[in-house]
Formats: C-alpha cells, structure tokens, sequence
C-alpha cells in the first residue's frame, strides 16, 4: 500500500494535477507564471514516513474522572511523546445523578481542561453516569441541567475542545441500557438539541450511529461541499463508533451496513470521525489488520482510542499495519512542490503556488488559518493571511493553493525567508507551535516556531522597478 501510496505521489508531483477549488489554474504552468511579468522559481520538496505529532488527529489516550481526582500532566506528556494530540475525558457524575453540578465540580473541569493546554493537547469530551449497564443513569430533566450548568466552561475551554460526544444516557453513555427510560428518540433528541444549544457552534458533538442523526435532523442524505461548515444541526453532527470491526454491524452502530457505511464515509469527509475497536466478547477473534486499514481509509478516521480494545490492537501490530493507521488517521499534507515569483521591490507583489496532497484518511474538521510568513535575517516577521480553508483539503486529493501577496511598501531591501503556518484559529493558541500543523516533509518543520519553511529566498530590491500590487491580501509586520 506504501508503495502505490510513494508511486501516486512521484506521478502527482511530475504532473502536477489540481484537484481543488483552484482546479482551472493551468497543470503545467509556464514559467512566467501566465501574464509574462514575472519570472518564478520552482521548489521540489521530499516527503517523509515519520510519525510526528500533529494537532487534532492520531491515536488518542483515555482517561476516566469522578472529579476528585485532578487530570495527570504526566499522564498528557507520556501520550504526546508518543505523538499523540488528543485525550478523550469521560467525566462520570455517580454522585451527581440527581442534583446540579457545583462550582466546584465545574471548576475541577476548569482545571483539567487548563492542564490539556499546558500540555499541548486538545479534548474529546463525554460525560455520563454508569460505567456498567446494571449501573443507572439520571433523568432527562437532570441531564438538562448539567448541559446548562456547563455551558460557561465549554464556551470559556473551546479552544482545547477537539469534540465532544453526546453520551449522558445509559452506559457508558453510549445511549443504550437506560434506568430511567432514555433509549427513546423522544430523550435523545432532546439531549442533542440541548448539547448543540451549549457547545460552541464551531464544534461537533458525536452520536453514536447514523440512525441518530438521520433522524434528529430529518435528513437522510449526508453532508456534501455545500451543506457543510454552516454551523447548522446537520454541520455539527458527527459520529463516533465504539466498537469498530467488532462484526459486520459493528454491534448495532450499523442497520444497512453497506448504505449507513457510505453515509457515515460522506460525513466523515467534513466532520470528525472516532472511536475505539471492540469485540463481542473474549472467545471471538480479533479483526485482521489488513481489513481494518482500508476500512478506516474508506471510512476516513480521525482518531481511534489507543488502548481498547488490547487484543484487536495487538493483532493489528503483528499484521503490520500499525505504523500506516498511527500516521494516516485524520490529515497528513504533504508539499510536493512549490513555485515563487523571483522579483520584488517594496510594495509589489509576491506570486505563490503550492501544489499539496493530503496522503491521511481524512480532512481537518476545526476551523484553521493558512498564513505565509516572511522573516528578515534579522528576524522581523511579516504575516499574510489567506482566504484559503484548510478544512478543504480532503483525503487522497491534491489542492493547488495560490495567493498573490502585496508586501508593505515600506518594507526594507534584503533577503527574506517564506514560511507556511498552519495555526490554531483560537487567538489563545495561534502562536503555540504545538497546535501548528506540521506538514510531512524533510527538513521543513521548526519546532519552536511551528512553522514550515518552504526554503526558498525572497529578495526584495529596492530599486527595482516592478508594478505596485493591487491585492487585498497583505504582509502586516508583527
């Protein structure tokens, strides 16, 4: 599969082929860049099979709370040096099933997601009230006031707010083996209509199987380029499958398993997918390897649990295919080549066209900045921000990103650096390097700054007589 994967990227590279919004640019460029004005350089780029830690995606550690017990940092560092980005947080209210959440329970939540970000990591969020299914749960008007009572905490913590997943009913809250009557549709739109009210509305709760969905939102069909990213019900409905290659139908996550199969793999293009492998029970075998990978390549996964179930993972491990899932769950871009405009003076424009291919199982699915940076040799930092949604760049696609950029008109003659950032959208996060997206290329990455530099020299001129840009996208010094 590596090698169709590395034979797929020599011929993109060679050809150049665009398969994005920017689809009608010329596949084969001139060297002129298309008016004859400029000149443009061209930059080939070498790939690389390493694992790094990369924002929003990956293997995820769990942690179960109570609330009496603070979230380990230690716990937070050990899964990020293993390059993991994400910790699902199963918050479990036993001793609060009939009664509000303090502020000390919602403070305690504070803290924890406080220790998330100090680590570098990002949350998966659930919360429930049984950990067995002989184990009751609380009455809908309870978990009513728990999403209420949250709120503050959500709104104030979204940027450390991969996801969340809708749970409170049943086990696990996993909406089944319900003590108080809640496996009904009547109580679980009700819990979803009440989570889509308190969560931010650029985050994505999670349900448990597709049928949820369908039927909350009276829409059978699944998102597409047009309907997503709209903050409505639809855009922020996401699934997440705890017992994925246990059988044929995932133990119930699948009633058409072939239809809801393409629906969830639609979705999944502009929304986060995850969850963990499961069996039936400890006599059935483990799934193969070689299945599992193409299943959630087809499906487009952006995370999976790294510790259940133990005898499906470590089956996977002898078959192989680790290392592939562990580096292709969710994005992974790789910058196969680059073009820039090789003549500039103070105030005119600078000519960008990347060709990037994501080579992961899926897209981003939070909002993230694309930015070109300039930096002086004396370490000045221009910034240009660009129209582009990285959210776009969707699995086993190249997209052809090109920006004309005017520089200041006062910027000082020299030779400047051109970085690409990839940031964190939240302000809280945007310089953090940690929640930057490191592209999968040699020689690129810069681990205090969280950019990529695209090694390639940008000479300014001042006494060159070039055209003033007329672009409304800029540097801005820093």
């Amino acid at each position: 599969m590596n090698k169709l994967l590395n034979i797929a990227l020599l011929l993109l590279t060679l050809s150049w082929v665009s398969c994005s919004s920017s689809g009608n640019d010329d596949p084969n460029p001139t060297p002129n860049g298309g008016d004859g004005s400029q000149n443009l350089q061209t930059v080939k780029y070498t790939s690389t099979k390493e694992d790094f830690f990369n924002p929003e995606r990956g293997m995820y550690t769990m942690v179960e709370s109570n609330l009496t017990t603070p979230l380990s940092a230690a716990r937070l560092n050990t899964a990020k040096n293993a390059k993991e980005s994400l910790v699902q947080i199963v918050y479990y209210l036993k001793d609060r099933r009939n009664q509000a959440l303090s502020t000390a329970d919602l403070n305690k939540i504070t803290t924890d997601l406080a220790t998330v970000r100090q680590a570098g990591l990002k949350a998966i969020l659930r919360f429930a009230y049984s950990s067995a299914a002989t184990e009751p749960d609380a009455p809908l008007n309870i978990i009513e006031q728990h999403l209420n009572n949250l709120k503050p905490v959500l709104v104030q913590n979204k940027d450390v707010i991969a996801c969340v997943q809708a749970g409170f009913i049943g086990a696990w809250g996993e909406w089944y083996y319900s003590t108080n009557g809640l496996n009904n549709t009547a109580a679980r739109n009700a819990v979803l209509q009440k989570w889509l009210e308190v969560l931010p509305k650029d985050r994505c709760v999670q349900v448990r199987t597709p049928a949820y969905k369908q039927t909350f939102t009276g829409i059978a069909a699944p998102l597409n380029a047009t309907t997503a990213y709209k903050g409505t019900p639809q855009a922020r409905i996401a699934q997440h499958n705890d017992a994925f290659m246990a059988d044929e139908t995932n133990m119930g996550t699948y009633v058409d398993v072939a239809k809801d199969k393409a629906f969830v793999a639609e979705e999944a293009l502009y929304t986060p997918l995850g969850g963990e492998t499961a069996r039936p029970n400890s006599s059935t075998p483990p799934s193969r390897g070689s299945v599992a990978l193409q299943e959630l390549k087809t499906l487009h996964w952006s995370f999976l649990h790294d510790g259940y179930d133990p005898v499906v993972l470590k089956q996977w491990e002898r078959d192989g295919v680790m290392d592939e899932i562990r580096t292709q769950l969710g994005y992974r871009l790789v910058l196969m080549r680059g073009q820039y405009s090789t003549q500039h003076a103070p105030g005119s424009e600078l000519m960008v066209k990347l060709s990037i291919y994501n080579i992961g199982f899926a897209a981003m699915y939070n909002p993230r900045k694309v930015q070109l940076i300039l930096r002086s040799t004396s370490g000045d930092v221009y910034v240009a921000t660009l129209p582009d949604d990285p959210r776009t760049w969707k699995p086993r696609q190249a997209t052809t990103l090109t920006a004309k950029v005017a520089l200041p008109g006062n910027l000082p003659a020299g030779d400047y650096q051109l970085l690409l950032f990839l940031p964190d959208a939240e302000p809280s996060l945007a310089a953090r390097a940690d929640y930057a997206v490191r592209l999968a290329n040699k020689n690129m990455w810069e681990t205090t700054t969280g950019y990529n530099n695209l090694g390639v020299k940008i000479k300014v001129d001042a006494t060159a007589k070039l055209p003033q840009s007329t672009s409304n996208i800029q540097f801005i010094k820093q």
